[in-house]
Protein backbone atom coordinates (compact mmCIF):
# COMPACT_ATOMS: atom_id res chain seq x y z
CA UNK A 1 0.00 0.00 0.00
CA UNK A 2 1.43 3.31 -0.84
CA UNK A 3 2.08 6.23 1.74
CA UNK A 4 1.38 9.42 1.43
CA UNK A 5 4.72 12.12 1.91
CA UNK A 6 4.49 14.91 3.15
CA UNK A 7 3.63 17.51 6.24
CA UNK A 8 1.08 16.01 9.21
CA UNK A 9 -0.01 18.80 11.05
CA UNK A 10 -3.24 19.78 12.96
CA UNK A 11 -5.47 22.73 13.43
CA UNK A 12 -6.18 25.09 16.20
CA UNK A 13 -9.58 25.97 17.29
CA UNK A 14 -12.87 24.63 15.78
CA UNK A 15 -14.71 24.60 12.30
CA UNK A 16 -17.28 26.87 11.81
CA UNK A 17 -20.82 25.52 12.93
CA UNK A 18 -22.77 23.32 10.82
CA UNK A 19 -19.06 21.60 8.90
CA UNK A 20 -18.81 18.21 10.14
CA UNK A 21 -14.80 17.43 8.14
CA UNK A 22 -14.43 13.81 7.41
CA UNK A 23 -11.03 11.57 7.08
CA UNK A 24 -9.62 12.35 3.15
CA UNK A 25 -11.46 15.28 2.45
CA UNK A 26 -9.98 17.96 0.83
CA UNK A 27 -9.27 21.10 2.09
CA UNK A 28 -7.26 24.25 1.13
CA UNK A 29 -4.58 26.25 3.26
CA UNK A 30 -5.04 29.73 2.51
CA UNK A 31 -3.16 32.94 3.45
CA UNK A 32 -4.99 35.52 5.77
CA UNK A 33 -3.97 38.97 4.65
CA UNK A 34 -0.59 40.51 4.01
CA UNK A 35 0.81 37.99 7.66
CA UNK A 36 2.25 34.49 6.65
CA UNK A 37 -0.84 33.11 8.52
CA UNK A 38 -2.54 29.83 6.96
CA UNK A 39 -6.27 29.35 7.85
CA UNK A 40 -7.41 26.13 6.40
CA UNK A 41 -11.09 25.86 4.61
CA UNK A 42 -12.89 23.36 2.89
CA UNK A 43 -13.16 23.14 -0.88
CA UNK A 44 -16.53 24.91 -0.49
CA UNK A 45 -15.41 28.06 1.82
CA UNK A 46 -15.96 26.70 4.78
CA UNK A 47 -13.93 27.93 7.77
CA UNK A 48 -11.72 24.83 9.08
CA UNK A 49 -9.13 26.40 11.74
CA UNK A 50 -5.70 27.64 11.76
CA UNK A 51 -2.42 26.69 11.71
CA UNK A 52 -0.62 26.99 15.33
CA UNK A 53 1.86 29.99 14.60
CA UNK A 54 5.04 27.51 14.44
CA UNK A 55 3.42 25.24 12.17
CA UNK A 56 1.96 28.20 10.00
CA UNK A 57 5.74 29.04 10.07
CA UNK A 58 7.30 26.00 8.88
CA UNK A 59 4.56 25.68 6.09
CA UNK A 60 4.15 29.04 4.81
CA UNK A 61 7.31 28.08 2.89
CA UNK A 62 5.04 26.11 0.99
CA UNK A 63 2.61 28.43 -0.53
CA UNK A 64 4.33 29.50 -3.88
CA UNK A 65 4.59 32.92 -4.29
CA UNK A 66 1.46 34.24 -5.82
CA UNK A 67 -0.54 31.28 -4.97
CA UNK A 68 -3.95 31.53 -3.74
CA UNK A 69 -3.80 28.24 -1.36
CA UNK A 70 -2.04 25.17 -0.86
CA UNK A 71 -3.91 21.87 -1.10
CA UNK A 72 -4.18 19.22 1.65
CA UNK A 73 -6.12 16.44 3.22
CA UNK A 74 -7.66 15.64 6.12
CA UNK A 75 -5.56 12.73 7.80
CA UNK A 76 -7.69 12.42 11.04
CA UNK A 77 -10.33 13.59 13.23
CA UNK A 78 -9.66 13.06 16.82
CA UNK A 79 -12.14 13.37 19.79
CA UNK A 80 -11.36 15.49 22.57
CA UNK A 81 -13.45 13.96 25.00
CA UNK A 82 -14.81 15.61 27.86
CA UNK A 83 -14.44 19.03 25.96
CA UNK A 84 -16.41 18.29 22.80
CA UNK A 85 -15.84 18.86 19.31
CA UNK A 86 -12.45 17.30 17.56
CA UNK A 87 -8.68 18.05 16.37
CA UNK A 88 -8.40 17.93 12.81
CA UNK A 89 -4.91 16.54 11.71
CA UNK A 90 -4.17 17.00 8.18
CA UNK A 91 -1.24 16.32 5.48
CA UNK A 92 -0.03 18.98 3.65
CA UNK A 93 1.75 17.30 0.97
CA UNK A 94 5.39 17.03 -0.22
CA UNK A 95 6.46 19.28 -3.21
Amino acid sequence: MPQDTGVLTYLAGEPQDGVTPRVGDAIELRPIGRSRSLEAFTESGQRLGRLPPDERLALARLLPIGAAYVRARIAAVVPRGAAGGARLHILVPAG
